[in-house]
């Protein structure tokens, strides 16, 4: 089915690019809360929170969403990932007592416009399999995550909703402005300022110290940020673009960073000032580091942010 027709309609996605872990000992919230961007404390009033790790230099390793199932803290991240946060856990991990153990969940995002309205027939389903629902904080439009053992993963909960795929969940989370941290950015090297993670819940202001919370707080309040997300539609390329690789303007001077592409469309971080002049004229021309032009149609990513209403 095409994805423009199923934009409009109730989906039920199995993400199979995700895993499921969770942390034995009773430090492993103490643990989390020292190696990650944002305050598990709010789990004492919401289901879900969604988190970064960082290198010391507060730059991106990982990403996760961090939750309560049978009173274990699980992770829930993408397989790319795991032997990066699995590495942190080995690392910091002894000195609180935590160690990581792989869990038998399935991933599912469910979504659609009326989502919202079916939430406790889908919740009562997921609650009989002894599953967990919980909104994705990220955006309103990116609907629910459901995490459910393997072997009901496949059970749609309601008449009411179609099976999906991911490469409609990828749309769908581009549509709204929400990278992936395995698909757009670069471990070791991007900034999560640039991606907007801070708008998307991804960080707390208010929690103590982090690996890397120097560096990130030092970049937000002295603004020392220069690039930021821009969506790029209607892509036209000579070959394949790399997630990753520098974006060129027609000069060879690096004026950003290619993200991942699905259906014609993409995430750009892109520098802000160059950006502008972009929408300015109203003319989209990058090119790859082996001189191949790419055009499109630029678009500000902060027109499409819709925040959920749990602050952070």
């Amino acid at each position: 089915m095409a994805l423009k027709k199923i934009y409009n309609m109730n989906t039920w996605i199995p993400l199979i690019s995700r895993r499921v872990s969770r942390l034995l000992g009773k430090e492993s919230e103490n643990l989390i809360q020292g190696i990650s961007t944002n305050d598990m404390k709010l789990l004492d009033h919401r289901i879900g929170v969604f988190t970064a790790f960082l290198n010391r230099q507060g730059r991106f390793l990982a990403d996760a969403f961090v939750f309560y199932h049978k009173g274990h803290l699980c992770l829930e991240c993408d397989v790319v990932h795991y032997p990066v946060i699995k590495g942190l856990i080995d690392q910091y991990g002894p000195l609180h007592s935590v160690q990581i153990q792989d869990m038998p969940f399935a991933v599912i995002s469910f979504s659609g416009p009326e989502c919202h309205q079916l939430h406790h027939e889908v919740q009562m389903h997921i609650q009989e399999r002894s599953g967990i629902i919980f909104q994705d904080p990220r955006h309103l439009n990116l609907g629910f995550r459901v995490i459910l053992p393997y072997e009901c993963w496949h059970e749609i909960p309601t008449p009411l909703c179609i099976p999906g795929t991911e490469k409609y969940y990828r749309v769908l989370c581009i549509q709204n402005g929400i990278p992936c941290g395995a698909c757009d950015l670069v471990g070791g090297r991007s900034l999560i300022l640039e991606y907007h993670y801070h708008l998307h819940q991804g960080i707390s202001w208010k929690k103590g110290c982090y690996i890397g919370q120097e560096v990130i707080a030092r970049s937000f309040y002295q603004n020392r940020f220069r690039r930021g997300l821009f969506r790029l539609t209607h892509v036209l390329a000579g070959s394949v673009l790399k997630a990753g690789e520098d974006l060129l303007d027609n000069k060879g001077n690096v004026q950003g960073i290619w993200g991942s592409f699905c259906s014609g469309q993409g995430l750009l971080c892109l520098d802000q000032a160059w950006a502008l002049t972009c929408l300015d004229t109203g003319n989209f021309e990058g090119y790859k580091t082996d001189g191949t032009m790419v055009t499109g149609i630029l678009t500000p990513n902060k027109e499409s942010i819709e925040v959920c209403t749990q602050g952070v």
